[in-house]
Parts: structure tokens; C-alpha cells; sequence
């Protein structure tokens, strides 16, 4: 089977847990140079133990929310491996992980540092990485959600009209139409996934209510929630050259939900 991303160097955040951890290990079977960076220091430690000592791998804790700590993710993966080809922008948190006790603000603030300026600030560092390919440029695939492109439901007891996760997730879709645009003038495509209700650990306590969970079920029109590997798919794909002619896109990948 040929590797669709052989040779390709790819910086992947989130990379501990769901959708950033099935992508990870996709981009290592598709031949990729990998650096998984996560801020669960913990978590990324088991998903190197897993990996293996294949020379294709770094591991980096980090905060999404530092510049610092983005520039530094973005040098690792240059002085490591050569360069940065592809960037995944999969880190990302919902107001039921943040601090119960904090106040609306709070968990609004916290959401969106992750989510939106999380996102930006890691788009900033592989951009100026990728500019230094030799006009290669790269690609880049940010993880967003459905919630990005329609409300929540009022059949599900998840937002009230302040809940910072659609209003983060609707940025991240902006932000890859607007820079898509703008950078694909350079060679750089960035796009964006927008996965439906997934099997991750952003979930796992809601689904918990056997009646939330089955709402959450109906709303796809194949019948299901998802999986992360089936999101990583997409990803690998965009990423790849084999997508070198979508670029500022936004693709829904949520078993037909926006569509019902």
C-alpha cells in the first residue's frame, strides 16, 4: 500500500486522547515524521509507549494557549526532522472540562484560548515555518465541529445560548476560510474538519445519560455517533497531496447531521 504522506513531517496537537491520537497513528502508517504535543504530559507518555521506538516520532508537552510554547512546538519539529510539511489542529476543550466553579466568563475565556486562539497561534508558527520550504509550502487541517456551522439542538441540555464551544468552533471555521485564502497565494492549504458527535473523552461524561446519548445518536442521519479514526481519515486525506486542489475549505464529517 503506498504512504500517502511518506517523507512528510506533520506537527499534531492533541495528540494524547481522541480525534489528535487517531490521527497521530494514522500519519505514522501513511508514512509521516510525527510530533505529538499535548498539554497532558501523562497521556502523551502512554501514546509513546504504545508507538514504539520508531525514530518517527517526538513528543511535546505544551499549552496551545502560550505563543512560547506554540514557536517552540513548530523548532522542535523543524530541528528534529528538517522542516514542517503539515500541521493538525486538533487540540480542544468544552465548558464541561473546564473548572466547575468557575463563572460563565471563566469557562468562555478558557474555551475560547484553547479552541480559537489555540488554534491561531499554532497556525501562525507552521506558517512561518512552511514559508521556508523552498516554495513546497505545506498544508494545514484544523479540527472545528458541526457546532461551528449550526447551533446546538434544544433537545440537548448543553448550551443556553453562552456556551463557548459553537462560538470557538465558529471561529476555527472562519479563521480556515479567511486564511485559506489568503495562503493559498503561497502554496499552503489549510482547511477544516468538522466532525459530528465522536466517541471521545469530550463526550464520555454526557453519554453517560442513556437518553442524552441516544438523542445525540438520532441527530446523525446514519444512526450513530462516530468514531475518531473516521475523522482521522478525512484528515490524512486532506493533509495529503492527494487534496491538492481543496484549499479554504470546511468539510462536514458528521454521519449526515447538517444535512438531516
Amino acid at each position: 500500500m503506498t504512504q500517502r504522506l511518506k517523507d512528510k513531517v506533520a506537527v499534531i496537537t492533541g495528540a494524547a486522547s481522541g480525534i489528535g491520537r487517531a490521527t497521530a497513528l494514522r500519519f505514522l502508517e501513511e508514512g509521516a515524521s510525527v510530533v505529538a504535543t499535548d498539554v497532558n504530559q501523562g497521556a502523551l507518555g502512554t501514546l509513546v509507549e504504545e508507538i514504539g521506538d520508531s525514530g518517527q516520532v517526538e513528543a511535546i508537552a505544551a499549552d496551545v494557549t502560550r505563543r512560547a510554547d506554540t514557536e517552540g512546538v513548530v523548532e522542535k519539529a523543524v530541528t528534529r526532522f528538517g522542516r514542517l510539511d503539515i500541521l493538525v489542529n486538533s487540540a480542544g476543550i468544552t465548558p464541561r472540562t473546564v473548572d466547575p466553579s468557575a463563572d460563565f466568563e471563566a469557562r468562555w475565556d478558557a474555551v475560547m484560548a484553547v479552541n480559537a486562539k489555540g488554534t491561531f497561534l499554532m497556525c501562525h508558527a507552521a506558517v512561518e515555518a512552511m514559508r521556508r520550504n523552498d516554495g513546497n509550502g505545506g498544508a494545514i487541517v484544523n479540527v472545528a465541529s458541526i457546532m461551528g456551522l449550526v447551533g446546538y439542538p434544544t433537545s440537548l441540555p448543553f448550551s443556553d445560548g453562552f456556551t463557548a464551544y459553537p462560538h470557538s468552533k465558529g471561529a476555527v471555521v472562519q479563521l480556515t476560510r479567511d486564511m485559506g485564502v489568503r495562503l493559498a497565494q503561497e502554496g499552503i492549504r489549510i482547511n477544516a474538519v468538522c466532525p459530528g458527535f465522536v466517541y471521545t473523552a469530550l463526550t464520555e461524561n454526557v453519554i453517560d445519560d442513556p437518553e442524552v446519548h441516544e438523542t445525540m445518536r438520532k441527530l446523525h442521519a446514519l444512526g450513530r455517533m462516530g468514531q475518531p479514526e473516521e475523522i482521522a481519515n478525512v484528515i490524512a486525506f486532506l493533509a495529503s497531496d492527494e487534496a491538492s486542489f481543496v484549499a479554504a475549505a470546511v468539510w462536514p464529517v458528521d454521519g449526515g447531521y447538517t444535512a438531516a
